[in-house]
């Protein structure tokens, strides 16, 4: 074998070694979903609320959530806000639930709930911004998570 035919054979070995990687390295994102919330430690101008998430991680490398920035909303309103995370590993593939704790204070949701009274309905959602570490970089992206 001559030696350009030596060169293009090498290059073509490369595109083709290049495109496989690239294929193996897309990520995708984390899909998360509401779980439970437990309402506790009431007093008369708060209460402590533990939300329980699950981040399923569909991707094949193992995927580390170090923070997901929320904020809670009742029928749009925006009620609290806050951020967890603490280097949650989800292994590829695999799905992890998480907790979350707030101090929820009563005059925050008061709109909510009197916009819920007036409209006879309330949803709820969370809108976030997730931080996913993997052994190939950090990502970030928007999250919305419907509450039923």
């Amino acid at each position: 074998m001559d030696k350009s035919k030596k060169i293009w054979l090498f290059l073509t070995l490369i595109v083709i070694a290049c495109a496989a990687i690239k294929q193996r390295l897309i990520v995708k994102e984390c899909k998360f979903t509401f779980i439970s919330a437990n309402a506790y430690d009431f007093t008369f101008s708060d209460m402590k609320v533990d939300f329980e998430l699950k981040v399923h991680n569909p991707n094949n490398v193992d995927a580390i959530l170090d923070k997901l920035d929320y904020t809670f909303f009742v029928n749009q309103t925006d009620v609290f806000s806050g951020t967890t995370g603490k280097g949650i590993k989800v292994p590829a593939g695999k799905s992890k639930s998480f907790t979350t704790t707030i101090s929820l204070e009563y005059t925050k949701i008061g709109q909510a709930i009197v916009e819920a009274i007036r409209f006879k309905t309330a949803s709820y959602s969370i809108r976030a911004k997730a931080y996913i570490k993997t052994i190939i970089g950090e990502i970030t992206y928007p999250v919305e998570i419907s509450l039923k």
